[in-house]
């Protein structure tokens, strides 16, 4: 996902299919109570206890937090996030969850001021504001900190090259515990709550570069990237990358997916399909790709990459993200969530309140 334009195709998390979109601070304090309908006229809801994530989306115009019950195959508005006359609708608010559980949402905003950062409150039901100075960047959690990957680049190497800062904090209370520097524009970044080791891919295409940042010393780690593959996204189970990506042309009518494992990375290729998202962890990775009209989710081991289970997922011609949720794999598009059942090839397909910002 690229940094500063408004929501397309992701990946980026873990994240272009998904752009990666920024986070920065709030010097204020906000919170908003549920009710039946909230501000705008946006209808609220109350399943804040069988909500298992959250996602962003605008509802009358207005950016709402909402809660994804997948038990249920549920979407509801829980709350409106407080709107301001300097916000920059240009780019997309982001919400991210941290290794301890907690969940933050950001709003830019216009000329160049910090983002408004909110907490979500699950107990209270209420969004929480927080303090903080920092401007478009996107926090991408570890384990035990946090890295805020600025959107553009900030900086210059000794060289003359620009570079991109990546801010390393600790999420007790938000302090700096050092800058890493990272060559080019960060498009791609990804993380594991497991590890405080984050993987980031800078440019685009088949001239992606791909490095590992240590969060804990600051040391920054190239990784090779195979000629000819066009990288489409990222992944980082226990910081280890995961690079995907398609060959220069396609091959293979199917979508079909190959993997070659070495002792720095992970290089899964897919063939056949448009990469929308990936999702991995040690034992097995799984891939969305587009394929006509149709969505085809497909899980691979991690460590041959025999082909463990395929569902397709028909009339969705994208997918903006995918959850994993212990009732199933949740595919986001901008309309609606579909949880896929891997195993048994079974979807079930729900709307959301508006059109989905971020998730």
């Amino acid at each position: 996902m690229p940094y500063l334009t408004t929501r397309k195709h992701r990946t980026r998390l873990t994240g272009p299919a998904r752009a990666i979109l920024l986070l920065a601070a709030l010097s204020s304090t906000a919170a908003l109570t549920t009710a039946c309908s909230g501000p705008g006229g946006v209808d609220l809801g109350d399943d804040w206890k069988g909500s298992r994530t959250f996602a962003l989306a605008k509802v009358n115009g207005l950016v709402t937090v909402v809660g994804i019950n997948p038990d249920k195959t549920r979407a509801e508005s829980l709350a409106v996030v407080p709107q301001q006359a300097d916000d920059d609708d240009s780019i997309s608010p982001h919400i991210v969850q941290l290794a301890d559980g907690r969940w933050l949402l950001t709003v830019p905003r216009k000329d160049g001021k910090p983002d408004r950062r909110y907490e979500i409150n699950r107990t209270d039901h209420t969004l929480d504001g927080m303090t903080g100075d920092e401007r478009l960047r996107r926090i991408t959690p570890g384990k035990t900190l946090v890295a805020e990957a600025a959107g553009l680049p900030d900086g210059k190497s000794a060289g003359g090259t620009a570079e991109s800062s990546v801010l390393v904090k600790d999420p007790a209370d938000w302090t700096t515990k050092r800058q890493l520097k990272v060559p080019g524009t960060i498009e791609l970044a990804a993380s594991d709550p497991a590890s405080d080791m984050i993987c980031l891919g800078s440019g685009s295409g088949s001239d992606t570069k791909v490095s590992v940042a240590n969060l804990t010393d600051g040391k920054v780690t190239p990784v090779p990237v195979p000629s000819g593959l066009e990288v489409t996204d990222l992944a980082c189970p226990s910081g280890r990358p995961v690079v995907v990506g398609s060959p220069a042309s396609a091959k293979s009518r199917d979508v079909k997916i190959s993997l070659k494992r070495t002792a720095a990375e992970t290089v899964v290729t897919v063939d056949g399909g448009r990469v929308d998202a990936v999702a991995a962890t040690d034992s097995s990775i799984v891939v969305a790709a587009a394929t006509g009209n149709d969505t085809e989710l497909v899980e691979v081991d991690a460590a041959n990459g025999k082909e463990l289970h395929r569902a397709r997922v028909k009339d969705l011609a994208a997918s903006l993200s995918i959850t994993p949720t212990s009732t199933g794999w949740l595919v986001y598009a901008e309309q609606t969530v579909t949880r896929v059942n891997l195993v048994t090839g079974k979807t079930k397909q729900f709307d959301l309140p508006g059109t989905l910002l971020d998730s």
